[in-house]
């Protein structure tokens, strides 16, 4: 019985190996991203005819970056199955798949050399500039294609017919081309599509064409900025799979919407820039699977539905820039799994509700311009996965910040243009984690807390236009990973060391405004051929220091950034020229 065991185990093992390569051997490929054979011991070579078109279709692609240098006529790469981006069968040798999707070529055209490849069934060229050609009408003759990815090519002109055809394709993605369809008689013989992305192809304000409510396997239907007029067709109802609507971006009407509620398995809907006024849907809120919706700048008016309290999946809710009513907000607190709110814009008037604090899974809130009042509510302190925190452009009290340091996850946090008057906190410099802080036009008095010298990480800060008054910037050298400083507008007349403090020492920047500031005329370097060279940026481009006190020393300071500036703003500066770059030539 024993032996028996083994043999049975033997042979289930042999039988799981057998299974493994039938499935996972039909493909041979030499992609470098994923599952490479180029180590493995390749028996079967690609059928010559096939190899001459593709090589014939590198001759038509300019190659810069030399990414097909496995392609070639030489003994070594005689085998076309080991090039980059191809995929042949194990079985037959024909090449089945070519992913070259998202490399950087350019092509006047895609060689008419492919019609070859009968046996292809997946075809990627996403990103390929084929500046301004035409897509070809034999790509219609490539009837075994299953995946079609042609977005980002540049392309122009009609969608051929003949792409009727391709009775087999899954997966079509021509988006972001400069197509003018004539028609689009051909989709519906494309029963199998389950992936169709049409966005941003002109169809110059047609209406969706009913017939798309045909093609019923479909999952995934993304149709952003077509031009696009007049109703939703009710066909649509008949897409009971689709997961992921994308309408955003074209002229539709919101009376014709009551084909949506048959979609129960959408997760992702964009509605975003479609509309033009009424309130939002009420039957919204019966697609208890989204988990992403987007209905930003549809001048919705009114309420939002409490209906929406049983999108409890939701994940991701944009209700930005319309114009709604902040008194009914309650059924938000239902939406617990939210991990992005944007709100900005949609609002004029009251104050924060108190209950945004409960949505406690939030990474990402936006609440800019909506004319909130008052003071932030202190329930925020919950808010300990919040990493993105946009409450600029309101009118808030900044009394009333105690709960910020809680939120130690911060990566960027946006106030401007929402306080009038006040102090920086101290406790601002305790959120570590920070990458950009923008605290512009707040009218804020004072000091810059020394406090700021612990966020190490920060790469973007902008104090600008603010009534500042520090004695000093020693805190600055410390945020190595600065890019962008903005402190014009305050008052640095005391601050003598600024260019030590900012030129010298912060290696990453790219960026300084120093508008308007007081600023005292920089001290002349000393030993300027090495000292004040050593820790100072190499990537700085842009420096405006207009209406300061300068003297020509500020030249010696900026000519070690003479090979990466790009904008130098020194308005109003009254110094000799003449001599400033004498003394440049000299150093």
């Amino acid at each position: 019985m024993k032996g028996d065991g083994r043999c049975l185990k033997l042979f289930l093992a042999l039988l799981i190996l057998f299974l493994q390569n039938v499935k996972g051997g039909e493909v041979g490929h030499s992609h470098n991203h994923s599952h490479s054979l180029r180590d493995a011991k390749v028996t079967v070579r690609c059928i010559e005819r096939e190899r001459q078109a593709l090589l014939a279709f590198k001759r038509d692609l300019m190659d810069v970056f030399n990414q097909l240098s496995t392609w070639g006529s030489e003994a070594e790469k005689q085998d076309c199955c080991r090039w980059e981006g191809v995929y042949c069968s194990n079985q037959t040798g024909h090449v089945i798949q070519l992913d070259l999707g998202y490399y950087s070529f350019q092509g006047k055209m895609i060689s008419p050399k492919l019609i070859e490849l009968q046996h292809l069934q997946y075809l990627d060229l996403a990103f390929i500039d084929f500046n301004g050609s035409q897509i070809p009408d034999f790509i219609g003759s490539l009837t075994s294609l299953r995946y079609l990815n042609l977005s980002f090519c540049y392309f122009i002109g009609p969608i051929p017919s003949s792409f009727r055809n391709l009775t087999q394709l899954q997966h079509l993605d021509l988006s972001y081309n400069h197509l003018q369809p004539e028609n689009l008689n051909w989709l519906p013989a494309l029963s199998s599509l389950t992936y169709l992305d049409l966005s941003f192809i002109d169809f110059n304000g047609s209406r969706i064409p009913d017939f798309i409510g045909s093609l019923t396997n479909l999952r995934n239907l993304r149709l952003r900025s077509c031009h696009f007029i007049g109703p939703i067709p009710s066909s649509f109802g008949n897409l009971t799979q689709l997961q992921n609507l994308d309408l955003s971006y074209n002229q539709l009407q919101p009376e014709n919407l009551n084909c949506l509620p048959a979609l129960s398995s959408l997760t992702d809907l964009d509605l975003s820039g479609s509309f033009n006024g009424s309130q939002i849907p009420n039957f919204i809120g019966s697609l208890t699977n989204l988990r992403n919706l987007h209905l930003s700048s549809c001048h919705f008016i009114g309420p939002i539905p409490s209906s929406f309290g049983n999108l409890t999946q939701l994940q991701n809710l944009d209700l930005s820039y319309n114009q709604l009513q902040p008194e009914n907000l309650n059924c938000l607190p239902a939406l617990s799994s939210l991990t992005d709110l944007d709100l900005s814009g949609s609002f004029n008037g009251s104050q924060i509700p108190d209950f945004i604090g409960s949505l406690t899974n939030l990474r990402n809130l936006h609440l800019s311009s909506c004319h909130f009042i008052g003071p932030i509510p202190s329930s925020f302190g919950n808010l300990t996965q919040l990493q993105n925190l946009d409450l600029s452009y309101n009118q808030l009290q900044p009394e009333n910040l105690n709960w910020l340091p809680a939120l130690s996850s911060l990566t960027d946090l946006y106030l401007s243009r929402s306080f009038d008057g006040g102090q920086i906190p101290d406790f601002i410099g305790s959120l570590t984690n920070l990458r950009y802080l923008s605290l512009h036009f707040c009218n804020l008095v004072g000091q810059i807390p020394s406090s700021f010298g612990n966020l190490t990480q920060l790469q973007h800060l902008d104090l600008s236009y603010n009534h500042l008054q520090p004695e000093n910037l020693n805190w600055l050298p410390a945020l190595s990973s600065l890019t962008n400083l903005h402190l014009s507008r305050n008052n640095l007349s005391t601050v003598f060391n600024w260019p030590e403090a900012i030129l010298n020492k912060l290696p990453k920047l790219v960026a300084l405004t120093m508008v308007n500031c007081s600023l005292p005329p920089p001290p002349t370097p000393i030993l300027s051929t090495t000292l004040y060279k050593t820790n100072s940026s190499t990537s700085l481009a842009y420096v405006s220091l207009s209406d300061n006190h300068l003297t020509s020393s500020i030249f010696l300071w900026l000519s070690n950034y003479s090979t990466s500036l790009v904008t130098l703003d020194l308005s109003n500066f009254w110094t000799m020229l003449n001599r400033a770059l004498n003394l440049i030539v000299n150093d």
